[in-house]
């Protein structure tokens, strides 16, 4: 299954310092890892997305593939919303889920924005 995720410029770092390999474990205070099945969804969030005030205003959408077998005993989020639906993982998960990765994480989409119009924040 293909899906997509916004990062903050912070996270995408640590993906491509891992060579767009694996995502990174979540901070504490993320209990989910938040996946959405849209490549639009994914991006529209991105551009209207809120950052912390020292983060670098650069905001990137990359899409992954992920085994299906795995993948299909996460339950579908907003699903009245298509574009915003999405898969919620587990923070815990994360490591297993970079072991279903099918190749590697793709930057799709670099976005500058204003952190001060910001008003979505994403997990």
């Amino acid at each position: 299954m293909e899906l997509f995720r916004p990062l903050p410029a912070e996270e995408f770092r640590q993906i491509e310092a891992n060579g767009f390999a694996s995502f990174p474990a979540r901070s504490s205070g993320q209990q989910l890892f938040t996946a959405l099945l849209s490549h639009e969804g994914a991006a529209e969030i991105a551009r209207r997305m809120r950052i912390e005030k020292q983060a670098e205003h650069t905001v990137y959408v990359v899409g992954f593939l992920v085994e299906d077998a795995y993948i299909r005993q996460f339950s579908v989020q907003n699903s009245d919303q298509p574009e915003r639906s999405a898969l919620w993982i587990p923070a815990e998960e994360i490591d297993i889920l970079n072991q279903h990765l099918v190749g590697k994480i793709r930057m799709l989409d670099c976005f500058e924005i204003d952190r001060s119009d910001g008003d979505i924040f994403f997990a």
